[in-house]
């Protein structure tokens, strides 16, 4: 038997499946976007009970999110199978969700302090035109 042969079958097989993970991630996001929008709608033509649609709502939410959370993991696990096959134990798995989350969280504290420097600066502007009428009655 090859094993080089058998191993690169195996890490074809992978790509494919984590190919097909990514798909499936992308596919996930968007049904967890439009459910809600469908349930909201059907929500407000129904003359029935709208608790019924917010609970369907939230279960569905949680059934997405578990889908996801599930082909993620099984993803992980394929591509730490292939880095232990492969001898390589200095590769990273890649993950298929929240791959750029650091960065966009450094994006967003970025902003949040730019919010903040502006809002102190107006801040000190209104203080300072307060005090000029302030003067200005005394006067």
């Amino acid at each position: 038997m090859d094993y080089k042969k058998a191993f690169e079958k195996y890490k074809d097989y992978q790509q494919s499946l984590h190919e097909k993970n990514q798909n499936k991630i992308r596919v996930g996001l968007k049904v967890n976007i439009l459910l809600p929008l469908i349930f909201l709608g059907m929500s407000f033509f129904a003359q029935g009970s709208k608790l019924i649609f917010l609970i369907l709502w939230i279960v569905s939410l949680f059934g997405i999110a578990a889908y996801l959370v599930y082909v993620e993991f099984t993803d992980y696990n394929l591509q730490e199978q292939l880095k232990e096959f492969s001898g390589q134990s200095d590769l990273e798995p890649e993950v298929l969700i929240g791959e750029k989350v650091e960065l966009a969280e450094a994006q967003v504290s970025q902003k949040m302090d730019e919010i903040d420097a502006k809002i102190d600066e107006g801040k000190q502007k209104v203080l300072e035109k307060i005090e000029k009428l302030k003067e200005e009655d005394d006067a």
